[in-house]
């Protein structure tokens, strides 16, 4: 640990003489941003647990580099993020390093075809795991990699366009008795057919198969969605999209192996101003269960977002979100004891704010709060409450 920690301190001195002394012939952008945190709830602790919640202090400094080209018809981008914290209270290893890189490509092969690659890496300590409200608290080591790909081409040009994506993902804990119950492999391919309607309207028609597999095997499965989309531009201020089908699914574990079920996902965006954007969406579907004694999940979700432009210099963000989900026996696995286990609702909520403002080209400084909240009827004793309040400063070397 020690060694990781003097090598990100050379590497971030080292990178920021190197802005200083040349700061007109970086080839790579590159920022600073060291955060202070307190942190009521590190371990995200149930109100079952033995030791009870435990607060902290924290530092954390990122460094972040990027590094873009675009020539002809062809764009990439590359994003290095390492980070290192330290935990004035915490039981155990007081620090962590972690460590982000995502890539991006994108080439266009003719006015009427495009190919886009993307692939992002994630390296953490102690990892708090939050996949689309879905909080995934494993305390340990985790590498996470997730490779996108997607097509479009122009059948008919501004008319009928035709994509075709996939994506590649994997899950590996350093702990083996984590790995054994959470590693897993995901694919997901996909169809889409979009015509375009109107001058403001269009439509189309998708497909999606995907394969899940666990180390384990209990929530193994296979689904295929069949729907349709529609977006709609109702006015300059207003717009809409849509997407709604029929899900098959097999889980090869659970009670009972196959099910279906309809899934719909929505949103809104209003621009009531011009330095006002306002989102609202909501959504249902089958979803992966964090939980090994389920093979799955039916999820209901709303959220809401909103950016507002305060001033030249200063934005404000606000975040909230509400998840529920449910868990059948029918969905059980042979990990459900129903001695000791039940099904029922699991329920989570999530709120956040942000006030970023921009002291000059190269300073800025950030408030934030973030409130998270499980409560669950399947696992009460993991039940937990979590605030976190920090303020940070932002530097370009640029």
């Amino acid at each position: 640990m020690k060694t990781k920690i003097a090598q990100l301190t050379l590497l971030t001195i080292a990178c920021g003489s190197l802005a200083l002394a040349q700061p007109n012939r970086l080839p790579v952008e590159i920022t600073n941003t060291l955060r202070l945190e307190y942190d009521d709830n590190v371990f995200t602790s149930g109100k079952g647990s033995e030791t009870g919640k435990q607060d902290s202090f924290k530092i954390q400094n990122q460094i972040e580099f990027l590094l873009d080209r675009e020539q002809n018809a062809t764009y990439w981008g590359l994003r290095y993020a390492p980070s290192f914290i330290w935990y004035d209270d915490r039981p155990g290893d007081s620090t962590d390093i972690n460590h982000q890189l995502d890539f991006t490509l994108s080439h266009q092969f003719s006015p009427l075809s495009r190919l886009q690659v993307r692939n992002t890496l994630r390296a953490a300590e102690e990892p708090e795991l939050v996949e689309e409200d879905v909080t995934v608290r494993r305390r340990n080591d985790f590498l996470y990699n997730s490779l996108n790909l997607s097509y479009d081409t122009q059948v008919v040009p501004e008319k009928t366009t035709v994509r075709v994506d996939g994506r590649y993902a994997v899950m590996r804990y350093d702990d083996s008795a984590v790995a054994d119950i959470a590693d897993y492999d995901q694919f997901v391919a996909g169809l889409n057919v979009i015509q375009q309607l109107a001058p403001n309207t269009s439509g189309g028609i998708e497909f999606r198969y995907q394969e899940l597999s666990y180390e384990n095997d209990l929530r193994d499965l296979e689904a295929i969605q069949v729907g349709a989309t529609l977006s709609k531009i109702f006015s300059p201020t207003l717009q809409g999209d849509l997407r709604f089908g029929y899900e098959y699914r097999d889980a090869d574990n659970a009670a009972e192996q196959t099910s279906d079920s309809p899934y719909v996902d929505g949103s809104v965006v209003f621009l009531p101003a011009v330095n006002t954007r306002l989102t609202v969406g909501a959504g249902f579907s089958k979803d992966q269960s964090p939980l090994n004694r389920f093979a799955q999940q039916e999820r209901t979700r709303v959220y809401t977002t909103l950016a507002q432009t305060l001033s030249p210099a200063t934005t404000l963000y606000v975040s909230g979100s509400f998840s529920q989900g449910s868990f059948d026996r029918d969905d059980a696995t042979s990990a459900f004891d129903p001695d000791l286990h039940t099904d029922g609702d699991e329920n989570v909520v999530r709120f956040s704010t942000r006030l970023t403002h921009r002291l000059n080209v190269k300073n800025s400084i950030e408030a934030a709060y973030q409130y998270t909240e499980l409560d669950s009827d399947v696992r009460p004793d993991d039940d937990f409450e979590r605030n976190r309040v920090s303020i940070a400063w932002k530097y370009s070397f640029q």
